[in-house]
């Protein structure tokens, strides 16, 4: 198989949440968000080991949940990924819902875009502080959710 020559920069994505019941109200975090990570989904499994053989049988079973976590430039501006984040996690009580969704290439028409059902904050991290450090605060929260689906950007 020959090289790829149809690779996606990882600094050009589209990150978006919505904190609505429906997660119909995307708001475009990208502009104020610098990482979204945790996005490994693992897949429940067991062996046991019978007195015939020399290896396990193993099975598996359903996909376990995932802790996405997203890094956000530390802002006071309201829409933007802190001050957004912010609101769902305190105002919303037990329970403070989100959806997530991304699109690794820009969000273009066609591109894979990839979203969370309403899944729950279950951190936020408030603005840490340095005296010796130069570089913009960073921030950010962590939405538990139970998939990931795909699909690609319509309109």
């Amino acid at each position: 198989m020959p090289q790829t020559t149809t690779s996606v920069a990882m600094a050009c994505a589209l990150l978006e949440i919505a904190t609505d019941n429906n997660c119909a109200g995307w708001l475009d975090i990208s502009g104020s968000s610098n990482q979204l990570s945790g996005v490994e989904q693992t897949r429940i499994s067991g062996e046991t080991y019978s007195f015939d053989g020399d290896t396990a049988i193993i099975q598996g079973g359903k996909r376990e949940p995932m802790e996405l976590v997203v890094q956000s430039v530390y802002t006071e501006t309201a829409l933007e990924t802190f001050e957004a984040a912010r609101a769902a996690f305190e105002t919303a009580g037990c329970g403070a819902r989100m959806c997530l969704r991304w699109s690794p290439a820009g969000g273009a028409i066609g591109d894979a875009l990839y979203t969370t059902p309403r899944g729950i904050l279950v951190s936020f991290t408030y603005p840490p502080i340095d005296a010796t450090a130069g570089g913009p605060i960073l921030a950010g929260f962590t939405l538990k959710v139970s998939e990931v689906t795909h699909s690609v950007v319509a309109t």
